[in-house]
């Protein structure tokens, strides 16, 4: 069956934070007078988020509010009592949460642009479908790449998140194409692959610097 529809994952496919996390903790932090390693929390951030997911049915809002979740995740990114009172956090943590809001917080992958224009091309519906919050519009509409990316399917906007099978079978239905006739993109094995595969979407993952996103045209053309 052709390619009718191309979803594609945000993070670590199309955009990736412009600085280390550990590094944007940091200098939030120093404004409170809180010394951070960033290099500590970088590490710390992977392993949170990590162990975070993926969250069980019926845990995941469908407001697009997901600041309880990330709270949690930035705490065990942090030495404990590395602030000296939640006043303080609080602070710290909706100024972070607040930054990676904004377009300017995150880098694009050097070939997305160009391969999001040379997708127009091909008779095919582009789609956005990331375990994210609707933080991700202001994202995408102010780094350029919203134009390309209108149907967004957020997971807490849903109140499922990757790799539900039900968020699969959801924008399948949406889209109105059978499950054939989509490709998932994006660089993670599990939610981007597995999960699609097994709701029979076809899939490419992303895994640079060996498969960039150039991989997606090269399958629309058969190659």
């Amino acid at each position: 069956m052709a390619i009718r529809a191309i979803v594609f994952d945000v993070g670590g496919t199309l955009i990736y934070p412009a600085d280390p996390v550990g590094e944007t903790y940091a200098r939030f932090a120093r404004a409170h007078g809180v010394k951070l390693s960033a290099e500590a929390a970088s590490l710390a951030f992977s392993r949170a988020l990590k162990s975070s997911s993926p969250r069980a049915k019926g845990t995941v809002p469908n407001d697009g509010n997901d600041r309880s979740w990330w709270k949690q995740v930035v705490k065990r990114s942090l030495p404990e009592h590395a602030f000296a009172d939640s006043a303080t956090f609080e602070a710290f943590f909706e100024e972070v949460y607040l930054f990676y809001a904004k377009a300017e917080a995150w880098g694009i992958y050097p070939e997305v642009l160009e391969v999001l224009e040379a997708l127009r091309d091909h008779a095919v519906d582009l789609a956005v479908l990331s375990n994210w919050d609707a933080r991700l519009h202001s994202v995408l509409d102010g780094n350029g790449l919203g134009e390309f990316l209108m149907q967004r399917f957020i997971s807490t906007e849903l109140g499922w998140e990757k790799p539900d099978p039900a968020i699969y079978r959801h924008v399948a239905d949406v889209l109105g194409r059978q499950p054939g006739a989509l490709l998932s993109v994006g660089d993670d094995s599990r939610n981007d692959v597995e999960g699609p595969r097994k709701a029979g979407w076809k899939t490419v993952q992303i895994e640079r610097p060996k498969r960039d996103l150039w991989a997606v045209v090269r399958a629309l053309n058969g190659r």
